[in-house]
């Protein structure tokens, strides 16, 4: 490979400047993150598809975990329904298969749901799913797997260049409710936000940035 050819494939713009990466490159708690670019399935709102491309370009290296790694976008087929869900699932499955943990960034709700099939089919089990906006309700314990829920529809309007309601959280509340986070935390879904793709969007894609960050620490951590 030509030095220019490495420099362009070195600055791929990725989720907190962290390398990227392919499934065969993955290892057992490794901190996985992948777009999820959907966004007429759960909850419809058109622009969250795009929340995995912003926090990209505005993602720049030396924060992140060590051991994180930007797999890209999974697959998806958002206008045939049964495929979509069925090759979503499969390759969540396949990145918690070798042991790493998984982000999917951006889009609905729906990602959420296939990711919880796919921690089920990994581990045999039923896997909790935590909403960091419902709170902590109970108190799993610290080996017991879990999916960390962040619903960015639930940041307070000021954190929004389109508000829905002026309540809610700020992205500290936010990250202070996923740093106490109980349980092993083996997968997370961040979804929920329709960036503004102009300078009103800087905002809301800086805060949704630094709780992605804070989700890939409490995931490098697994279990307290």
């Amino acid at each position: 490979m030509g030095d220019l050819a490495q420099i362009q494939f070195d600055t791929i713009p990725s989720f907190l400047g962290v390398p990227v990466g392919d499934l065969e490159d993955l290892m057992p708690g490794q901190v996985a993150m992948a777009g999820y670019f959907c966004d007429n399935l759960d909850r419809p709102t058109a622009g969250q598809r795009y929340l995995a491309r912003q926090l990209r370009y505005v993602s720049r290296p030396g924060k992140a975990p060590t051991n994180a790694i930007d797999l890209g976008d999974v697959n998806v087929f958002p206008l045939e329904r049964d495929k979509h869900f069925s090759a979503v699932i499969s390759q969540c499955e396949a990145v918690l298969g070798t042991g790493a943990r998984m982000i999917l960034v951006g889009g609905d709700s729906s990602g959420l749901k296939a990711l919880g099939i796919a921690a089920r089919k990994v581990t045999g089990a039923d896997v909790p799913v935590v909403s960091v906006t419902g709170g902590i309700t109970d108190n799993p314990s610290k080996t017991q797997p879990i999916i960390l829920s962040v619903d960015l529809q639930e940041l307070a309007g000021i954190w929004m260049s389109q508000p829905r309601r002026l309540t809610g959280l700020s992205p500290a509340q936010m990250i202070a409710q996923i740093d106490a986070t109980p349980g092993n935390v083996v997968a997370a879904a961040i979804f929920g936000l329709a960036p503004a793709l102009d300078n009103r969007g800087s905002t809301e894609t800086r805060a949704a940035l630094a709780i992605l960050q804070a989700v890939a620490e409490r995931l490098e951590k697994g279990a307290p």
